[in-house]
């Protein structure tokens, strides 16, 4: 029995030991001797390849960026002949003419003028905005002529009340 003593004592010095010798080369973190990650390591593989991936992607940028510029340019002398823009309609004022009765349906940010005759309002509330007062105009308020009109609703615009009347429409646009 007592030698079971002696050897289970043994066995379990000699555990000791060896937990003992390993704990405190886990516990020690890397110091300037015996670092974790090596300097050479930072500066002759890690550095170079990150290097390596900034310059493939910012090779990628500038095909992308390129190929981008070449296709806006070869549009823009397609477009004129002479090597100018043409000027997309919803940019120019149109005039249209509306008879009694008649309503003028706008996309968002469609501007209108009354010119002649009298209109209201139309669609839902608010109808328009007024850019020369800076007020709203509700559905079935008279619009002033000359003053500009800006749609903020879709389908929003004005309704004729005279037997002609002429307004200037810049953007899109459908008489009913």
């Amino acid at each position: 029995m007592r030698r079971k003593i002696v050897n289970g004592l043994f066995v379990l010095a000699v555990v000791m030991l060896v937990l003992g010798s390993g704990i405190p080369a886990y516990a020690t973190q890397g110091t300037q001797s015996d670092p974790f990650i090596t300097l050479s390591y930072l500066t002759n593989i890690f550095k170079p390849q990150v290097m390596a991936d900034v310059k493939t992607a910012e090779q990628e940028m500038t095909q992308k960026f390129n190929s981008r510029i070449a296709t806006l340019e070869a549009q823009l002398q397609s477009g004129a002949g002479s090597g100018q823009a043409t000027a997309n309609t919803n940019d120019k004022f149109h005039v249209v003419t509306l008879r009694s009765g008649q309503t003028l349906a706008c996309s968002v940010g469609a501007e209108i003028m009354l010119r002649v005759g009298t209109a209201n309002g139309a669609g839902s509330a608010p109808a328009l905005v007024n850019y020369t007062s800076g007020a709203t105009i509700a559905s079935g308020t008279a619009l002033t002529a000359n003053h500009m009109y800006l749609v903020t609703i879709e389908g929003n615009g004005v309704r004729a009340t005279a037997d002609t009347v002429r307004v200037l429409v810049r953007g899109s646009y459908r008489v009913q």
